[in-house]
């Protein structure tokens, strides 16, 4: 696996989490804090691979 396959895969993980996270809104399941650290975690995926390419 390259290193640009590499982070568009974590950016891909990140955003299905986040995805997954948003989808619990309005639900017992539901963490404000999860879901900040996962729409957290996906911003810096897409500006690792933004840097990556270049």
């Amino acid at each position: 696996m390259t290193q640009s396959q590499d982070h568009a895969s974590r950016l891909a993980e990140a955003k299905r989490i986040a995805t997954q996270e948003l989808h619990k809104q309005g639900t017992p399941d539901y963490d404000p804090r999860a879901h900040e650290r996962a729409v957290e975690a996906q911003r810096k995926a897409e500006e690792a691979l933004r840097e990556h390419e270049g």
